[in-house]
């Protein structure tokens, strides 16, 4: 099944492997609501607090959404 459920921060249309590709890369929580103006800084403490409680659940969403992009990436490059 190619289907991927997004996980989302709630109330908005940002997924949360925005947020974690670049809290995983070293960005503050301060710096992430700089680069993502529409949350406030409680969503995205919020959004690390679930990775940090879910740990094992949402390392297996990032991957299989970031190999998806990989791969979207490559069918697109492609198809150019």
């Amino acid at each position: 099944d190619d289907t991927l459920v997004s996980i989302r921060v709630a109330g908005t249309r940002v997924g949360i492997e925005h947020i974690l590709r670049e809290y995983l890369q070293g960005a503050s929580p301060e710096e992430l609501a700089l680069r993502f103006p529409t949350l406030s800084l409680e969503q995205i403490h919020a959004t690390i607090t679930f990775y940090l409680a879910q740990n094992e659940l949402v390392s297996r969403y990032l991957r299989n959404v970031w190999e998806k992009q990989q791969v979207d990436a490559i069918a697109d490059s492609q198809t150019s």
